[in-house]
Formats: C-alpha cells, structure tokens, sequence
C-alpha cells in the first residue's frame, strides 16, 4: 500500500540569488495510514513550511513529495487546489467566518456538488458539529462560543469533507489544558477510526502523549527523535 505522505529530498529556499535564503534541507519523511505525527522544533526552524508544501498551498522547488497518491513537484495550480480539496486544514488562528453560524462555517467546507442540496450539506454539518460535542451549538455564530468551542468548529469543518490527511498548526496553542486535551482526543479518535493520518505542528508539551512519533527540526532540518508509546484511548 502507498503511503499518504512520501517525501525525499525536499528542499525549499525564500528569495533569488544573493538573497536567496534555504529553510528545508533534504527533508525525508512518511506518513502511514491513521499515523499521528508531532512536529516540533523551534521558530523559524522550517515547520510550517514544511506544512504548507505537504498541504499544496504552494508550490515545489525540488525533491520529491508525494501526497495522497498525487505527485507536487511541478504540479499546477489546479492539481493543487484539487488535492487541497482533499486535505483537512486545521490552524491555530481557527480561521472561522464571524458572520457565519457554526453549521454554515462547517458546511462551507463539503465541496459543492450538483447531486447535493443544501439541506444535505447542512445535515452533515450538524452530524460532524454532533461528532465533536457540540449538537446544541450549531446556530452560534464563533464570537458566542468559547475558544476551545471555536476550535471544535475548526476540527469539525476539516473532517466534513472525509479527508485523506490532516495537517494542523499549533491547534492547542490558545487553548486551556481541558480544551486542548478534546481537540487531540478527537484528533486520536479520527486517526485510529478512520485510518487518517495527522501531521501536527507543535510547540505545546501537554499533547506529546497522544504521537506515533515525534520529529524535531532545526535549520530546515528534520531528525527523529523518539518513537511514542501506543496511547489507549480513553
């Protein structure tokens, strides 16, 4: 079986000639179905980076990185934008619509579809609201719910699209330990059910228990550092 995230020798620089800056090295890495991944290191060590090229949200300058079984190096635009249509994003600013309702803000995120109506969009909305816990909260708009209730809708719209790959950037960072601990309770949850892999960007120590493994990078370098115990789930 092809892993969902296959990378070797990726290398990624910002500017042109003198000012050319390199922030990934040779970076090799895999993700294996419903493999949960913690990436950390320190600022401006290439992590997020490293997300964004894995995500599609911009383009390859060399090495390989094949993700979801579609090759990025020289893809177009719109091979980008269909493959991000795959992926569920989840970052730390959760990025919701302020106008919106939860369930909209959900909804937004299932890809339009002739065959599907509105009503259906907005009923699996509230399914995956109901699959983080918050069934009675889909008519709020985000400034009524809580920061860790807003993250919640953030999860949940990354999930509605059944994505092959979750790629998160420091989704607990805001968050108190109680509201932390759900969102990568239902981030555990997700990868072990549906055998969908995670790459979690992360500089916050309280969740390291719940990784197959944990990657540090430094200087646009990413090393191995240890292999984390199976955790039970709750």
């Amino acid at each position: 079986m092809t892993a969902p995230v296959e990378i070797a020798g990726l290398g990624y620089a910002y500017g042109e000639g003198e000012l050319r800056r390199p922030v990934l090295r040779d970076i090799a890495l895999t993700l294996a179905p419903g493999e949960i991944v913690l990436l950390t290191g320190p600022s401006g060590s290439g992590k997020t980076t490293l997300l964004t090229l894995i995500g599609a949200l911009r383009a390859m300058q060399e090495g390989r990185c094949r993700v979801l079984g579609e090759e990025l190096l020289g893809a177009s635009e719109g091979q980008r934008v269909a493959l991000r249509r795959r992926i569920g994003f989840i970052f730390q600013q959760h990025n919701l619509l302020g106008f919106l309702t939860a369930q909209q803000n959900v909804a937004m995120s299932i890809e339009l579809d002739p065959a599907t109506s509105e009503r259906a969009r907005l009923e699996r909305a509230t399914a995956m609201l109901a699959a983080v816990g918050l069934s009675d909260r889909g008519a709020s708009r985000p400034a009524q719910l809580s920061g860790g209730q807003r993250q919640r809708v953030a999860v949940a719209r990354a999930l509605a699209g059944d994505p092959g790959l979750i790629l998160a950037d420091e989704p607990t960072a805001a968050l108190d330990r109680q509201s932390g601990g759900e969102v990568v309770r239902l981030l555990r949850d997700l990868a072990k059910r549906r055998g969908v892999p995670i790459l979690l960007v992360t500089h916050d120590p309280r969740i390291l228990d719940i990784a197959d493994r944990i990657i540090a990078m430094e200087d646009g370098r990413i090393v191995p550092t240890k292999q984390a115990e199976a955790v039970p789930a709750p």
